[in-house]
């Protein structure tokens, strides 16, 4: 899913979940997020060829 497609589906006033931008670097990356949804957990992403895989990590 594309960024903006991202932004339009949220309601970022009912949430406090950050807008986020593009990067402005080539290459590879990583994130890890912590996400305290109904339980807290951390989300591992992982860029591979241009795509953003996501997995949840608990405990």
């Amino acid at each position: 899913m594309a960024l903006e497609t991202y932004q339009q589906k949220r309601d970022f006033k009912a949430t406090p979940e950050p807008r986020g931008a593009k990067g402005k670097s080539k290459g590879n990356s990583f994130v890890i997020q912590k996400h305290d949804a109904t339980r807290l957990h951390y989300d591992f992403r992982l860029e591979m060829d241009g795509v953003l895989k996501s997995w949840a990590v608990t405990r």
